[in-house]
């Protein structure tokens, strides 16, 4: 089996990681560059916005004033202060998104399968904190099982309990432990005051005792959380 690779990204890179992805997005175009720092600069201001306060608590105003641009230069990238909200969400979820796609082997058994998402998520918030910070501001629904991260975990919870790896919980109410505990980790990391090998302390037997909640044997849960911290924080 290839080896996946490791997570590698670090927030002391260069370019951003909204420039890195509306790069990305806009990589067929031939886009003036003022015009592309505005949009950016837009974006990562909503960011920093929302990571502590809601769609509702911020206006216009405090967004032009945050990117320090004219409040009419919104209106020429997004229609609204929604659709600027929406588009941040969009390319902040898509990222993570991919992360578990390139990062989760879909080989490996459920339990593996699932904390390893987990730690995923885990370094990305690390890596990211304003961006998991937001990402939360602008899910309403993240105790959704539609919640397109959510229906990834479920997915697992469900061929584990048809697989036998998983069992004696519904995997509605699964599907509620591993979102809960995920949104546990994820408020963890976002706090700064914990250092990151505290935090790991922490998730692993979050993450273990998630695992024999949904049936695992201890043994195998703690290794299995263990191996998952392994690969994607060291």
């Amino acid at each position: 089996m290839v080896a996946r690779p490791r997570l590698t990204e670090s927030p002391k890179q260069s370019q951003s990681l909204l420039g890195k992805l509306d790069t990305a997005r806009h990589s067929g175009e031939k886009a003036d560059r003022r015009i592309s720092r505005t949009r950016l600069a837009l974006l990562e201001a909503a960011q920093r916005l929302f990571a502590t306060r809601s769609v509702d608590g911020v206006s216009i105003d405090d967004i032009a004033r945050e990117a320090e641009v004219a409040k009419g230069s919104l209106y020429n990238h997004f229609d609204s202060k929604e659709d600027l909200a929406d588009a941040l969400f969009g390319m902040v979820r898509g990222h993570v998104a991919g992360l578990l796609d390139a990062h989760v082997d879909t080989s490996i058994a459920p339990p593996e399968r699932l904390v390893r998402g987990a730690f995923v998520i885990l370094r990305f918030a690390i890596d990211h904190p304003e961006s998991a910070a937001a990402l939360i501001k602008l899910s309403p629904e993240l105790l959704e099982d539609s919640a397109p991260l959510n229906v990834k975990a479920r997915e697992i919870i469900v061929e584990g309990l048809e697989s036998g790896h998983f069992k004696g919980i519904p995997s509605d109410s699964a599907t509620l432990l591993v979102v809960g505990a995920m949104l546990v980790m994820l408020q963890d990391s976002i706090d700064r005051q914990k250092s990151v090998k505290r935090l790991i302390a922490r998730i692993i037997p979050l993450m273990a005792g998630v695992l024999k909640a949904l049936g695992v044997d201890s043994e195998s849960a703690a290794a299995a959380a263990k191996a998952a911290a392994r690969a994607n924080l060291e």
